[in-house]
């Protein structure tokens, strides 16, 4: 049985990224905000898809705020150094009871955002497409699809 005081395992990790949304923020200032739900609605990127990852709480790790943004910043860096546009985002609990800054990326290859999330500890990695919003795990099992709603703001 797991520690009630432990890290949650790994399936209760993956369920907190298909409840999460993700608030963008766009180059303008402005906010987009995608939430899960039952069908697809406006997609409003021209490319496609949208990777977004953190470094924050690699794993069933929670290294705190201070080791959180230094790993954000490699992260960031990791993006920058390949050559990558970045817009700022922040996946939480739908409640703000929890959140965690993220890199989100337009139009970047899957096995290469695959690769960068593995590489920072991360159990996922969220894909959103004209067709779907994902939960992609990084471990390689079946992403976890649904629609979405779009916010602006």
């Amino acid at each position: 049985m797991p520690d009630p005081s432990g890290p949650p395992p790994r399936d209760e990790r993956l369920a907190g990224y298909r409840r999460a949304q993700v608030v963008f923020t766009r180059p303008d200032g402005g906010r987009l905000t995608v939430r899960p739900a039952a069908r697809p609605g406006p997609y409003p990127c021209g490319a496609s898809p949208v990777h977004v990852l953190t470094a924050h709480n690699p794993g069933p790790e929670r290294p705190g705020d201070a080791e959180n943004r230094r790993r954000q910043r490699a992260l960031e860096a990791d993006l920058a150094a390949a050559g990558l546009t970045v817009v700022r985002a922040v996946a939480s609990a739908p409640d703000g009871t929890h959140a965690e800054e993220s890199a989100a990326v337009v139009g970047w290859d899957d096995a290469a955002a695959l690769a960068l999330a593995r590489r920072h500890g991360q159990d996922a990695l969220f894909r959103w497409s004209a067709e779907a919003w994902e939960v992609v795990p990084c471990d390689g099992g079946p992403p976890l699809r649904s629609g979405w709603t779009v916010e602006r703001g």
